[in-house]
């Protein structure tokens, strides 16, 4: 027995067999969320997702688990209404499928691929791969894509490509947008992506996805691009002899040195800097040498300088006088060589964040010319500061009983609520504006304001009370320079980052925050 869309016949699927299969394929999906529902204890009717099922045989075995304790011969009749269902189960289909399509019969791969999604929960992807093949139907099929779940990235992916490949352009750009969200990264499937978001064409039937932040959804892309790119001209086998060297060395100081390095530096009263580099700042100072970023091309270069100044700063970088953007980079550049301590990326770091790692790569190129000079500063984790507060929450030991605090960050009430936790003398807190990740209303209302105006006004305002004063900064990029302004005036500057964030109840870095939202000040 077969159902109506699982027919043999040389000719291609005619617009009716395309848009009958359509329909099962939606009601099976409507099926599976409905058995999904009532699994997780909310009311649903199981006999309608029986009949919206009728096609699949793992709906209705599912739908059958979920009757036989109070309906055991309904469940019966279901299974045996499954099996009835007597096609190859889904995976061989699947498998002839594609081996028809290696051949070049588009007809049989089509057919055997439509019987495959009757037989398994229904997935983007493989409607994607289908409108590869029935190029006259690739819109309908690719947006009824959208609707659906996508669980193979990489079939997803391959489908994109092929659109391309044949001059579906509108359709490869809704397949590229289904592979992206379920996280296909491939170098040539972004730039792909990418050339296809540059296409002012490719804007609005149907709208792009929103990027995060209200960002144009293409500076993502281009930044994932530029990533992946960095990654390939940077192989780890480059860089790791190196930075495995520089751990071993004098100038590495471990998880255990580290607050026994902060308490002597702190008791001796001695100008000092702490900083720590990451990605963002990376994409920065690509964005400002073009020696870093031969191998990105110039579209994702821009995505990329955009995306990262508009979540620190909420505003487009390219709005920024190119001299002032100099500038700054040569402040930053002054900040790191001046720094006492480097937080930098570690080999574990470099060898497991593939998100991150082509950024990492270059920040390291940049480092080594700017520091070929100071072979022995001190370096350190840039992710020690979580390490810190794990083992010392707020920092106290280094903090405790302090005669002074300054602080610089986004949270006006944190040197406050630092000096009743931890019996601090004076305080004083110098407010900026805080990255779009807060996500507070006064985010939204203050965007474009930290640089220049505020950055400027901080700088001339930073008073260090005496010598060895210690500063807690929380200010992003701008932060290492702030940093060294406190350095400058003779006090002790310790780049906390978006630990503060943690520290007030805002966790705006994922999983890199979640053992630090455990510890929050009181009001």
């Amino acid at each position: 027995m077969t159902d109506s869309n699982f027919q043999s016949g040389p000719a291609r699927a005619n617009a009716e067999q395309i848009r009958s299969f359509l329909t099962n394929l939606r009601s099976i999906e409507k099926a599976w969320a409905m058995l999904d529902a009532i699994e997780r204890g909310a009311p649903g009717d199981i006999e309608e997702a029986v009949n919206l099922a009728g096609a699949s045989a793992p709906t209705l075995t599912r739908a059958a688990a979920l009757l036989s304790d109070s309906d055991p011969a309904r469940a019966h009749r279901v299974l045996e209404q499954a099996v009835a269902l007597d096609a190859a189960p889904a995976p061989a289909q699947l498998a002839l499928a594609r081996s028809f399509r290696a051949k070049g019969d588009d007809a049989e791969a089509s057919r055997w691929l439509r019987g495959a999604m009757l037989r398994a929960r229904p997935d983007a992807a493989l409607l994607l791969e289908l409108a590869t093949i029935e190029s006259e139907y690739a819109r309908e099929l690719v947006d009824v894509a959208r609707s659906l779940p996508c669980r193979d990235a990489r079939t997803a992916e391959a489908a994109a490509a092929m659109l391309i490949a044949a001059g579906s352009r509108k359709e490869a750009r809704i397949a590229s947008d289904i592979a992206f969200q379920a996280g296909a990264r491939g170098a040539d499937f972004l730039t792909g992506y990418s050339d296809l978001l540059a296409d002012p064409q490719m804007h609005e039937d149907p709208p792009l996805p929103n990027g995060p932040l209200g960002m144009p959804h293409w500076w993502n892309v281009a930044t994932h691009a530029a990533q992946v790119l960095l990654a390939r001209a940077h192989p780890p086998s480059t860089l790791a002899p190196a930075l495995q060297a520089r751990e071993a060395s004098a100038a590495w100081v471990d998880r255990d040195a580290l607050a026994p390095l902060l308490a002597d530096r702190i008791a001796r009263a001695e100008p000092f800097s702490w900083i720590r580099l990451g990605d963002g700042e990376a994409r920065f100072l690509l964005h400002l040498h073009p020696a870093l970023r031969s191998a990105i091309p110039e579209r994702e270069t821009e995505g990329m300088a955009r995306q990262i100044w508009h979540v620190w700063f909420g505003q487009d970088i390219t709005t920024i006088a190119p001299e002032e953007l100099a500038t700054l980079g040569q402040r930053l550049d002054q900040a790191i060589h001046s720094a006492d301590l480097l937080g930098v990326s570690s080999v574990e770091r470099l060898t497991n964040d593939a998100n991150h790692y082509g950024f990492c790569a270059s920040l390291e190129l940049y480092l080594r010319d700017l520091l070929g000079d100071q072979p022995g500063k001190l370096v350190t984790d840039s992710c020690f500061h979580t390490m810190l507060n794990e083992r010392e929450p707020f920092l106290s030991s280094l903090l405790s009983g302090l005669d002074f605090l300054g602080v610089i960050s986004p949270h006006p009430e944190l040197a406050g609520r630092l000096q009743r936790k931890l019996g601090i003398g004076a305080v004083r807190h110098y407010d900026i504006p805080g990255e779009g990740r807060l996500d507070r209303p006064q985010e939204h209302g203050n965007r474009g304001s930290h640089f220049p105006q505020t950055y400027k006004r901080i700088m001339a305002e930073i008073d260090v009370p005496r010598r060895g004063a210690v500063f807690l900064v929380a200010g992003g990029l701008l932060g290492k320079i702030y940093c060294d302004r406190v350095r400058e005036l003779g006090g002790i500057a310790l780049d906390i980052g978006a630990l503060a964030d943690a520290w007030m109840g805002y966790n705006t870095r994922g999983g890199a925050l979640h053992t630090a939202m455990r510890w929050q000040l009181p009001a």
